[in-house]
């Protein structure tokens, strides 16, 4: 085993000298753009006050919510979209104002084809229907609200044997290369409600989607990042499905955070949670540090974060799953146009636990802003796995997408998937995996 990590982890340190470079040189570029001619002048107002409890990871509700309402600059309109959409977004707006309800659609899609495949089927398309939304009932312009949070959706194939949640038993890698496509009834994935006491302590309780609430990560909304499951979750952490949990969160610094959670283990998104539930339990502890160094916009997440998580999950008698625990990390700072971040995960399993892996690191960048459009987003992630089967060879993979804000309303744009040495295909040195992802949203 040393020498598979040590293996892995000189090609890591390779990477990331390779990625500092990278950083350098954003900070070098940012740092020549802000010249005595450019420059804006300090805002002592909002930006740098308090922002108070932020309880929503990236990909969650609140913050998908939040970013389909921000302008858009977009390539083109459509003649008469815009008149005819109006009055949808005056009754949005008017809901918000009035009652503090929020809500929105999207309707995504993708498609991938596979190279060199082990099985019979070499490509896959699915779609993701998406309802959301958030109604802050009590405490609406306080520092104690209590909100309601709801989340209705379907996936499906979309005219292909296989959805693209399954490609990956195709072409032999270790996990899947785009987890969240896959196929599920109409249901309900999230319906929870959120406490905050003094924008300094708050929990959260009900139907939730773990994946968006721990492991912080900017990029992980499969809808307009990343797909594959390692970016969009952290192969390392067993984080379980929608279903029944809570957890506590603590500020009590604006910079540093404190979170507890509890989850029930065998979550499964169309069964009632109490169907599912017999006292397995997923746990996880987590502390992060906002760095600070581009000021916060109060209420969202930061633009530079270090975290920490810890986790353990009981054995799973029923589905023939080990216990295990873990720890992850992560760190992602914003310079300018450039995100640079490092993942990395150690889960303490056998080969019949509750992850893939035992170790996973993870390294990208991430550019804005490519040909001066502000939603235009390119991104590049390298990840090394190291098996949690020690019969099994460790497995390398790039994940990368472009995206381009066609009109207000759609994005668009490919996907590419490289793996090295796929893990159940010996005989293939390479797979790559290309894609097309469409998202519609109003």
């Amino acid at each position: 085993m040393s020498n598979r990590f040590y293996g892995g982890a000189s090609r890591l340190t390779l990477l990331g000298a390779i990625l500092m470079v990278g950083l350098i040189a954003a900070m070098q570029v940012q740092a020549s753009s802000t010249t005595p001619e450019n420059t804006e002048p300090s805002n002592t107002g909002e930006s740098e006050e308090d922002p108070g409890l932020s309880m929503n990871n990236p990909g969650s509700i609140v913050e998908r919510l939040e970013e389909d309402a921000e302008p858009k600059d977009y390539l083109f309109q459509f003649p008469g979209v815009s008149g005819a959409l109006q009055p949808w977004y005056d009754l949005k707006t008017d809901l918000e104002e009035k009652y503090g309800f929020r809500f929105g659609f999207s309707y995504t899609t993708l498609y991938q084809k596979g190279s060199d495949n082990l099985g019979p089927e070499d490509d896959a398309a699915g779609f993701d229907l998406d309802i959301s939304g958030t109604w802050t009932f009590l405490g609406r312009g306080t520092d104690s609200p209590t909100m309601l949070g709801f989340n209705f959706f379907w996936r499906d194939d979309l005219g292909t044997d296989i959805p693209p949640q399954t490609l990956f038993t195709q072409f032999g890698s270790l996990y899947s290369n785009a987890a969240p496509y896959g196929e599920n009834d109409m249901s309900v994935g999230e319906l929870w409600i959120q406490k905050k006491f003094r924008n300094v302590f708050g929990f959260r309780v009900g139907q939730i989607f773990p994946i968006t609430a721990y492991d912080f990560f900017p990029f992980k909304n499969f809808r307009t990042d990343f797909v594959d499951f390692n970016h969009v979750t952290n192969a390392a952490i067993p984080l379980p499905g929608n279903g029944l949990g809570a957890f506590v969160m603590y500020r009590p610094q604006p910079n540093f955070m404190l979170r507890l959670g509890v989850h029930d283990a065998n979550a499964d998104v169309e069964k009632s949670g109490f169907d599912t539930y017999d006292g397995e339990l997923f746990t996880i502890f987590e502390l992060g540090f906002d760095t600070g160094l581009v000021p916060r916009e109060p209420g969202r997440p930061p633009h530079g974060h270090v975290h920490v998580s810890f986790w353990h999950q009981d054995e799973r008698e029923d589905a023939g799953i080990d216990d295990g625990w873990g720890i992850a990390g992560s760190a992602v700072q914003r310079f300018g146009r450039f995100t640079p971040f490092v993942r990395y995960g150690y889960a303490n399993v056998s080969a019949g636990g509750p992850t893939p892996v035992k170790h996973m690191a993870n390294v990208g960048l991430v550019i804005d802003e490519i040909f001066g459009q502000a939603n235009d987003r390119i991104s590049v992630g390298f990840t090394w796995s190291d098996p949690a089967d020690r019969a099994l060879d460790e497995q390398y993979t790039i994940d990368a997408y472009y995206r381009v804000q066609l009109t207000p309303e759609i994005q668009v744009g490919p996907t590419l998937e490289v793996i090295f040495d796929p893990v159940r295909n010996p005989d293939e040195d390479t797979v790559c995996v290309w894609g097309i992802r469409t998202r519609i949203e109003f």
